[in-house]
């Protein structure tokens, strides 16, 4: 996987991110040590809690800028101190003390085209910030994380919208989702034409690969999308 401009020596020294939280106790979730990674949902309540809340919160911090910088942003789109996260959700793939990937997910309201229908006003669950550790990245650990999400929101993944996904993501969407088809939209989100129709997408890749995952930095294998406006309702 691609981590924006980081240099061999930077990703060998970010592959591990070890907390001294038990990030899956402070979630109400009995991990042992030969237990699979578990999937957490965090939300403000749980940056509230009042002995936990904190550590989580520092989870946040440190997991966002990781993916900040794998990414190449100059601004971490996951933060948990100082801020509400407000309708938004995280995702957090961890075993006890260890992280291993993040996905952020929220509602906005977007304004995209559709067709010869011109703008239509829409209302997605929106992927925001989805990051797996180096190092962890072709295990299937990214699609565990996507596909636990996908359950507990009671969504598909073609009725998400995607915040600059990146050339790997939209290959991870393909793969293991059947999603291809999009017209690409000025607000640089990306809303696949399955959204606006009951017919599933093509059956996906059985393949558990999930290398795709990391980033959401753009490259020419992606359709050039026009300059994001100022941003409109969210």
């Amino acid at each position: 996987v691609e981590c924006g401009g980081a240099t061999s020596a930077q990703r060998r020294g970010w592959r591990a991110m070890e907390f001294e939280l038990d990030i899956c106790r402070a979630v109400g979730v009995a991990h042992r040590p030969d237990s699979p990674p578990s999937v957490l949902r965090i939300d403000d309540n749980s940056l509230r809690h009042p002995r936990w809340g904190q550590g989580l919160r520092e989870v946040l911090d440190k997991a966002g800028e990781r993916s900040r910088r794998a990414q190449g942003l100059g601004k971490a789109v996951t933060c948990g101190s100082g801020v509400s996260l407000s309708s938004c959700r995280v995702y957090l793939l961890a075993a006890g003390h260890t992280l291993l990937g993040l996905l952020k997910v929220g509602p906005k309201r977007l304004f995209v085209a559709k067709g010869n229908e011109g703008l239509v006003d829409i209302n997605p669950l929106c992927v925001l910030d989805f990051y797996v550790v180096e190092g962890h990245q072709r295990g299937g650990l990214g699609l565990k994380l996507f596909k636990a999400m996908l359950s507990r929101e009671a969504v598909t993944a073609a009725k998400l919208a995607y915040d600059k996904p990146s050339p790997k993501l939209i290959g991870f969407l393909r793969k293991h989702f059947g999603l291809a088809r999009f017209t690409p939209q000025s607000n640089q989100f990306v809303v696949f034409d399955a959204y606006f129709s009951n017919m599933p997408p093509p059956a996906p890749s059985a393949d558990d690969d999930d290398s795709a995952v990391g980033s959401r930095s753009r490259a020419s294998s992606m359709p050039r999308l026009p300059a994001r406006p100022p941003r409109g309702p969210a």
